[in-house]
C-alpha cells in the first residue's frame, strides 16, 4: 500500500468525470503543528475534519491542489476513508484497543492496524440515482461534507433526517425545492437502503472474542485516530533538539517526521537511554 497516496472508494464528480487520486503531503513537524491546530480549534467535527484534509492532502481528485470545494464535495465515506488512511500515513502501527467484554464485563486488549482494516467501494450508480416515490421520480445522491456540516448543529435526529433530505433529494429534470414532509417513512427508508447501497464505507468496528469468556464482541474503531493523538509531544521533541543540536523551531519542524525520531534516538542513546531493539524499530 502507499501509504502517501491512492484512489478514493468513491471519488469526486467533476465535468462529468469521476475523479478519484489522492495525495497527502510528507509528515514533518510543521505539518502536526498544523494539523493539531486544525483538531483543537473551534467549530463542529465535521468542520475540523474539512479543516484537517485541507492541510493534510497534496493534491486531490485531479491531482490539483485540495480548494474547500473539492473537500466539501467528498462524500462522507471518502472523508472517512482519507480521515484513516492519514493516520495510516502518520503512524502504521498497531493501535491496542480496551474494551469491556458485553457477555461477562472483563476489560481486555485487541490490537488493531488500521491499514489492514477493510473498505467497501462506491456502488453502482454512484453518486446519484433515480428512486420511484409518490412525489414522482427523485433524483438522490450520496451525502457529502458539506451536507454534514449543514446539519451538524441540527439538535434532533429527525429534524436532521428531513434537512439532510431537502438537501440531497430533487425532482428528476427540476432543481426546484422538493418537499420532504410529504415523503412516507417507507419511502425515507427505502431512499436510505439506496443511499447506502451507493455509499463507500469503511470499517467501523471488528468482530473479537473476549479471552476470558468467549463471547462475541463488536468493538467500534474509530476512523479519527489522527485526531486523538495528542500534540504536546511534539512540542517536547522540539525543546530536546533545539537543547541538544542549537536548532532553530523552524529548521526542527521542517524536519520529515522520521528523521526527527532518529535524532531523538540519538540523543537518548547518549544519555544512556537507548534500547537496540527500538531503534531498529522505530523511524
Amino acid at each position: 500500500m502507499n501509504l502517501s497516496g491512492g484512489y478514493l472508494p468513491g471519488g469526486l464528480m467533476m465535468g462529468g468525470k469521476l475523479h478519484r487520486s489522492f495525495g497527502f503531503k510528507a509528515v514533518t513537524g510543521a505539518l502536526e503543528l498544523t494539523l493539531g491546530e486544525a483538531v483543537s480549534a473551534q467549530g463542529t467535527h465535521p468542520a475540523r475534519v474539512t479543516a484537517v484534509l485541507l492541510e493534510a492532502l497534496d493534491f486531490l481528485g485531479d491531482n490539483g491542489p485540495p480548494d474547500p470545494s473539492k473537500v466539501w464535495g467528498l462524500s462522507v465515506g471518502d472523508r472517512q476513508f482519507l480521515m484513516r488512511r492519514l493516520g495510516v500515513h502518520m503512524d502504521d502501527r498497531p493501535v491496542w484497543l480496551s474494551p469491556s467484554c458485553g457477555s461477562c464485563g472483563e476489560m481486555f486488549d485487541v490490537p488493531v492496524r488500521h491499514s489492514l482494516l477493510p473498505v467497501k467501494e462506491a456502488g453502482e450508480g454512484y453518486p446519484e440515482k433515480i428512486v420511484e416515490t409518490s412525489m414522482g421520480r427523485l433524483k438522490i445522491r450520496v451525502p457529502t461534507g458539506a451536507d454534514q456540516e449543514a446539519i451538524a448543529s441540527t439538535p434532533h435526529e429527525e429534524e436532521a433526517l428531513r434537512c439532510l433530505l431537502h438537501r440531497i433529494a430533487r425532482r428528476e429534470g427540476n432543481d426546484g425545492v422538493m418537499d420532504s414532509a410529504r415523503l412516507s417513512e417507507e419511502e425515507i427508508a427505502h431512499m436510505e437502503m439506496v443511499v447506502e447501497a451507493m455509499s463507500p464505507e469503511v470499517a467501523s468496528h471488528v468482530i473479537t472474542h473476549c479471552p476470558s469468556c468467549e463471547g462475541v464482541n463488536r468493538v467500534p474503531v474509530s476512523p479519527y485516530v489522527c485526531m486523538e493523538k495528542p500534540g504536546g509531544q511534539l512540542f517536547e521533541e522540539i525543546h530536546l533538539l533545539a537543547f541538544w543540536y542549537h536548532w532553530s523551531e523552524q529548521s526542527i519542524l521542517e524536519l520529515p517526521r522520521s528523521r526527527r525520531k532518529i535524532y531523538l534516538q540519538m540523543i537518548d542513546r547518549s544519555r544512556g537511554l537507548y534500547s537496540g531493539s527500538q531503534f531498529l524499530k522505530l523511524g
